[in-house]
């Protein structure tokens, strides 16, 4: 067994559970496969992990000062100053290593307006969808080790 499919076959098993377990208990499990990627995408391991949830959090965090800065005026030209100046705070913000994984923040920020705001969610399924990652990381480690071939 290649790298690949036992990676394949992890990720597969590991995503099916997630959607079936995640529907059943009302969650939105698109949010999930966010912080499923958000980890991928940040390298793995203990220092994707973390990395992947700052930056999903911090762009949650500003998605959702954007949504509030509705209520204070809700113009074209306001919210395009108030949705350039976090876009510039998101990139301006990489320069910490924590939050460098700038389309890791943006997608934090981008499902704080797919929800609907519902950060309460947004946390829940942030954190399950970044464990998804690592149980489908590691299950492919460890199908790999078990029947894999170099």
């Amino acid at each position: 067994m290649s790298v690949i499919m036992a990676n394949a076959i992890g990720t597969g098993i590991f995503c099916c559970i997630w959607q079936g377990v995640g529907s059943a208990l009302g969650l939105a499990t698109w949010i999930g496969f966010v912080g499923c990627t958000s980890y991928f995408s940040a390298g793995c391991g203990k220092t994707g992990f973390i990395k992947s949830m700052c930056s999903n959090y911090t762009g949650l965090l500003w998605g959702m000062l954007i949504i509030l800065s509705g209520g204070i005026n809700n113009t074209i030209i306001f919210g395009a100053v108030v949705t350039g100046f976090f876009s510039w705070l998101i990139v301006f913000q990489s320069h910490i290593d924590l939050l460098s994984l700038v389309p890791n923040t943006f997608m934090g920020g981008f499902s704080a307006f797919a929800s609907g705001g519902d950060w309460k969610m947004l946390l829940i399924c942030l954190l399950l969808g970044n464990l998804l990652g690592v149980s489908c990381d590691y299950s492919g480690r460890f199908l790999f080790k078990k029947f894999g071939k170099e």
